[in-house]
Order: structure tokens, then C-alpha cells, then sequence
């Protein structure tokens, strides 16, 4: 399953938004935005998903501070055990992306677990390690100072800097750029090779 070309996989790019930096101490997801690369690394901005997510319990002014979802916004949005199920129709069969991915993929498992749901993922890729192997002589390898490298410029109606599917969006462009360097030195590289040497 690992061992086909990289150009062959549908990887998902994932952001999360939270209440705060670890689910087992208490910390709940906001929101999940999600964009869909395609074998041949197509980027669907027209397939992505997101919403924001009700976490039943206050949302800390520190974490607002971040990514400004409050309290009002997400009254009325779904709780995580609805939104889950969708999601994981979305992303299973595939390869999950994200950057920093030990973070975000921590709360989904966490959830998944606690929900007691499954999917079925191929891998999990960090664009972060990618990055900083790939992209020398950085002082940051944020996802700030990568949208600054590759000279990205996008904009989404509704969407910005710290909101799941902007950030979402932004790393799956900084992904593709990343594998495209990577394909110039071996156009053969396999999934495997990727998680091994960028592990």
C-alpha cells in the first residue's frame, strides 16, 4: 500500500482549530477544514471540507485570540460526534497531510476514539518534517514563513489566516511544492520512501 508512486495517492490536507493544545487535558476542536489532492497532485478547492464544531463548553479569550471563532459562532454548529462520521467518509483510503501533524492528527484520534468511531487512513504525512529538509536555511518553518517562501497569495470568502480550511488550503499548495522539489531529484519516489526519510 506504500509502495506506489506518490503521484498516485489521494492525500487529504487537514488544519484543526481548538480550544487548546492537548485533548487530554481537556482541550475540544472548533473546527475542521480539509482540501482534497488528487493522483497526479490535483488540488480540488472545490471538494474541500469544513465546519466549525460546537465543543460544548467555553472557548478560552487565549485560543480565541488565535483563530477568533467564539462562542456565538459555534452555538449552533454541530458537536463532534455528528461531525465525525462525515469526516471520516471524506478522508478515509487516503493519505492525511498536515502541517505540524502530530497535533491535529492527536486531537482526531483522540476523538475518533472516544466517539468510538474508525477510518481507515493509509498514513499520516507532516509537511512541517518535509520542510525543514527539503527547504533550507530558514529561521521558521511556520506555516506563515513557508506561505512567505513559496509566495503564495490565495484568498477564501469567509476565510483567513488561523481558520481551518485557509490553513488547510494553504498547506496543501506548500505540499505539492514541497513533493514537486522532491520529484526533480527522483521522479519514482514512493509513499514509503517519504515516511522513512522524512519521518
Amino acid at each position: 500500500m506504500l509502495d506506489n508512486k506518490l503521484t498516485n495517492y489521494t492525500f487529504t490536507v487537514v488544519d484543526t482549530e481548538t480550544t487548546g493544545l492537548s485533548p487530554y487535558k481537556g482541550a475540544r476542536l472548533v473546527e475542521i477544514g480539509a482540501i482534497k489532492i488528487y493522483p497526479g497532485l490535483s488540488i480540488r478547492f472545490d471538494k474541500g471540507f469544513s465546519t466549525l464544531i460546537n465543543p460544548e463548553k467555553p472557548i478560552p479569550h487565549a485560543a480565541y485570540q488565535v483563530h477568533k471563532i467564539s462562542d456565538d459562532i459555534v452555538a449552533d454548529a454541530p458537536k463532534i460526534h455528528e461531525v465525525l462520521p462525515h469526516f471520516s467518509k471524506y478522508i478515509e483510503n487516503t493519505v492525511l497531510v498536515a502541517h505540524n501533524a502530530s497535533f491535529d492528527f492527536k486531537f482526531i484520534d483522540y476523538f475518533y476514539k472516544t466517539c468510538n468511531i474508525s477510518c481507515s487512513l493509509i498514513a499520516v504525512v507532516d509537511t512541517l518534517k518535509i520542510a525543514r529538509k527539503v527547504v533550507k536555511g530558514l529561521k521558521s518553518y511556520s506555516l506563515d514563513s513557508l506561505i512567505n517562501y513559496f509566495q503564495i497569495n490565495m484568498s477564501f470568502f469567509g476565510s483567513y489566516r488561523h481558520r481551518a480550511v485557509f490553513d488547510a488550503a494553504h498547506t496543501a499548495v506548500i505540499f505539492v511544492k514541497l513533493i514537486d522539489c522532491l520529484l526533480k531529484e527522483n521522479e519514482n519516489i514512493t509513499l514509503h520512501e517519504l515516511i522513512y526519510y522524512f519521518h
